[in-house]
């Protein structure tokens, strides 16, 4: 296959490090098309039911805007001039309202603010106001926009200080929103200057924390953090009246009740912790009155630093603290009943409290669980949805629980009269049920799960052995209770097949499946299947109405508004394809099995034209480690034809444009069954995976066997150094924002919880960096100088490429100004795809199918940084 003379022309310039040591570089055009590309829209849909709100996205920042001036405190990243975060993710240039209850096919209005960063879109409970939080240099503000009027005002006179994220709530009866305000800078405390050591002592308390970045690290650290993130929480009504909310403070979290006459607010007390972020910072819940006066402080929680090891481990006191939504002013918490401590034995791990306006008595206990709960759900008929975790055997369960049957007696007999929905393992797909539906109370009070004679409604993609089918059912809830003893069996879900209704049931084990009803379920909705539909609302349930979207192999996803009963639709949004440089480029699910029998799978991109005939051409292979206790479901696949290829600038399928067959999500399972941990064998499991997804890939004719580049971003970066250390299955390796020396991550990692000091000959054996000197093949190290993510320091990737430098190998370092772990400026992706794209072709299609493995070799050894 001839070299295209622009790929000449970049090979010239990656030789020579000072033609790019100070500019960034663009990659081909099919390239430049996928970062310049339109981001998928996001929506909101109004309570009432008539009004689709569709967002569009900001394209991808400069770097000029990840340039400006940042705070890094607390795990926090701040604008001190605007009091707001310095990274915004979820951006939006123009909003268009959707009239959902007339048959017009262009939006009645479009609202574009050119001199804001718009975020935080939310239609009021009444539906009559879209609000949205409008960022400017200087500040961030509130405003509503009127559907009736088509009008914009800004709600709030003094800047909202939004340090701590940008929220706030709706009363729920849409008379106004409570938010944070800005302090006057005269009331704030000051920021000192001081000059001396800093010094950190331990008292023997453990506080087993994993690494991270941009900690508070001296007083003066401290002193700016009360200052930024000082606040008062505040009631604006629509009026323009203000109600404070106490004194100022630092607000990390506020609620209203269902009934708009209570606040619970969390606020982080000092000392403030070096050792976690300020999610972890000691707080207390405090009770207000919307008069603002304080009724009570709930709880006084201690640091997060000092929370116990282990998979399932919670700081001591009440969390997952929250109104119950079918109530007007009831409280509902989790407390721990193991102390927080997942390690040690006990019958019962959690407990659901609740405690009711004026909140001066002691608070009811609900239901103990065996599991730590993760999450509640209120629904219709004062049922609750309660979900379980067992982390350590990636598990997880979901029962009702009927609030209005629980007595002190049954708990005194040590039974939680939960009615058990599903068990599954965590990752288990087939078995997933999908999302609850949900509606707004008609008195506005909040949204609760739907029932109707005794069945709840649920959506999902339905993943399968076939394929996707996305769904929207009724099932019947469970008759029986369940014991908690009972559910303490930890064996991996099972499913079976109901014959008459092919409905899947899950059983948590054999012991068990005789005591539980089978679940019934109809199907209301089902995906048509030449195309992938999926429900995003649902409108109503008799007659049927749903908002879906809908994809195919050549359609990007639109938003449709189906009538099921009349077999009716209309298009709401559709957005057409619009890179054709990938026009024709073939994909399709390849399934192949391990050495050990473990069936594997992974999509390949061909490109456009390709037939066997052609040979084989050199392939880039991307992948993701991923931990299981079940193989069975490790074999899993998520995957539908009809799905259309939306190309990412982050992922690999941009190079099949270039000539590159790709080979993505290649699956990468580490599996410990039993008592085993997954990565006992991590290293041999890997090198497995690779050969299998190899050896297919040769025998289908589509790859040759000397060219093959393996490639991945965090832990998919640390598989690819380790793959390249431990096996010659590859020839070049591309690895973006790793972590390479465990020993730098001592408290755990990933899924490992186990401590360096209790495996440290773990530690060193799945470190690449302890084995650096068999990196014999050529890599591409990426990083973003600005990482915040746990453990993957910009400092991993310098020591790697240092190591390889020193020992003779063949690397290459690029790092990137002002980015974190995934890379957002615009010149930032060019360049990454750039240097990736010369890597690819460096190594895969100029060089001579015999791999070269001689260290003496004359290495690149260019370190690239952008300033």
């Amino acid at each position: 296959m001839p070299v295209h003379p622009i790929f000449m022309f970049a090979l010239i310039a990656f030789f020579s490090a000072s033609s790019i040591a100070a500019q960034y570089q663009r990659p081909s055009q099919p390239l430049q098309d996928i970062v310049e590309q339109n981001k998928k829209v996001s929506t909101r849909l109004s309570n009432n039911k008539q009004w689709l709100a569709i967002l569009t996205p900001e394209s991808h920042t400069d770097i000029e805007n990840l340039a400006r001036k940042e705070l890094k405190l607390a795990g926090l990243r701040l604008s001190p001039n605007r009091l707001t975060p310095s990274r915004i993710k979820a951006k939006y240039r123009s909003i268009e309202l959707v009239n959902l209850n007339n048959n017009s096919v262009k939006p009645d209005t479009i609202i574009t603010q050119a001199d804001l960063t718009v975020t935080k879109v939310k239609f009021s409970p009444d539906s009559r106001f879209l609000s949205y939080i409008g960022i400017s240099n200087h500040s961030a503000d509130l405003y509503l926009y009127e559907i009736a009027t088509r009008q914009s005002v800004k709600l709030n006179k003094t800047r909202i200080n939004a340090s701590l994220g940008l929220k706030y709530q709706w009363l729920h009866n849409s008379q106004g929103l409570a938010t944070s305000i800005a302090v006057d800078s005269e009331h704030l405390p000051q920021t000192p200057q001081f000059h001396g050591p800093n010094i950190s002592v331990t008292l023997g308390k453990k506080a087993p924390r994993r690494t991270y970045q941009d900690l508070l690290k001296n007083a003066q650290d401290e002193a700016q953090f009360s200052q930024l993130t000082t606040s008062q929480l505040s009631i604006i009504m629509l009026d323009g009246e203000v109600i404070k909310i106490g004194k100022p403070a630092i607000n990390i979290g506020f609620s209203l009740s269902p009934d708009d006459k209570y606040l619970l607010v969390k606020r982080i007390k000092p000392p403030f912790s070096h050792m976690v972020k300020y999610r972890d910072f000691a707080q207390s819940v405090e009770m207000f009155h919307n008069s603002g006066k304080k009724l009570a402080t709930l709880a006084e929680l201690e640091s997060g630093e000092f929370r116990p090891s282990g998979s399932d481990s919670v700081r001591k006191g009440p969390r997952l603290i929250h109104w119950r939504s079918d109530k007007p002013n009831t409280l509902a918490y989790v407390e721990a009943l193991d102390g927080g401590d997942s390690n040690k034995k006990v019958q019962f791990r959690d407990q659901l409290r609740q405690i009711t306006a004026p909140f001066n008595l002691a608070p009811k206990a609900l239901v103990k669980t065996p599991w730590r709960i993760a999450n509640v759900q209120w629904g219709e008929n004062r049922l609750a949805l309660i979900t379980e975790r067992h982390s350590t055997n990636k598990q997880m369960r979901v029962s009702f629980l009927d609030t209005a049957a629980v007595s002190d007696k049954l708990l005194a007999n040590k039974s939680t009269a939960m009615r058990l929905w599903y068990q599954k393992a965590l990752r288990d797909s087939y078995s997933d049920p999908g999302r609850l539906y949900k509606h707004p109370r008609p008195s506005g009070l909040g949204h609760l799960f739907a029932l109707d004679n005794g069945r709840v409604f649920h959506y999902g993609l339905g993943a399968s052995p076939e394929g996707y089918q996305p769904f929207l059912k009724s099932t019947k809830i469970p008759s029986e209770t369940v014991s908690a003893g009972t559910l303490l069996e930890e064996k991996p879900s099972q499913v079976t097949v109901s014959q008459a209704t092919s409905t899947r049931v899950t059983t948590p084990s054999t012991e068990l499946s005789t005591e539980l009803s089978t679940t019934h379920s109809t199907t209301l909705w089902r995906s048509a299947s030449d195309q992938l539909e999926s429900v995003r609302y649902i409108l109503n349930l008799d007659p049927l109405r749903l908002i879906i979207n809908r994809q195919s192999s050549d359609t990007p996803s639109h938003l449709v508004l189906l009538d099921v009963q009349s077999n009716t639709e209309r298009v709401l949004q559709q957005k057409k394809a619009s890179i054709t440089a990938f026009k024709g480029v073939s994909r399709q699910l390849v399934t192949y099995t391990r050495d050990d029998g473990l069936p594997l799978s992974g999509k390949l991109y061909l490109p456009a034209g390709y037939t066997p005939k052609d040979g084989p051409l050199p392939v880039l292979m991307w992948a993701y480690p991923r931990e299981y206790k079940n193989a069975e479901v490790a074999s899993q696949v998520n995957y539908s034809p009809n799905q259309y290829n939306y190309i990412s600038a982050k992922g690999p399928i941009p190079f099949v444009a270039n000539g590159f067959a790709i080979f993505d999500r290649v699956a990468m399972p580490i599996v410990g069954e039993g008592k085993e941990k997954p990565n006992d064998n991590f290293r041999s499991q890997l090198i497995a995976n690779a050969k299998a997804a190899i050896d297919t890939l040769v025998e289908m004719g589509v790859a040759d066997r000397d060219k093959i580049a393996i490639g991945g971003h965090s832990y998919g970066a640390f598989m690819v150094a380790n793959l390249l250390a431990h096996s010659d299955l590859f020839a070049a390796g591309i690895a973006r924002s790793g972590a390479y020396n465990r020993t730098l991550t001592p408290f755990g990692f990933q899924n490992e919880k186990r401590n360096f000091w209790e495996a440290p000959s773990l530690y060193q054996q799945i470190s690449p960096f302890t084995h650096a000197d068999k990196i014999d093949e050529p890599l591409l190290l990426m990083h973003g100088e600005m990482d915040a993510n746990s453990g993957t320091y910009p400092m991993q990737s310098a020591r790697l490429f240092k190591a390889i430098r020193g020992l003779g190998g063949n690397a290459r370092l690029v790092t990137f100004p002002f980015e974190s772990h995934s890379y957002q400026a615009k010149e930032s992706l060019m360049h990454m795809l750039w240097e990736q794209e010369n890597w690819l072709e460096q190594h895969l299609r100029i060089k001579s199918k015999t791999k070269t493995k001689n260290k003496d070799e004359t290495a690149l050894e260019t370190s690239v940084s952008f300033h």
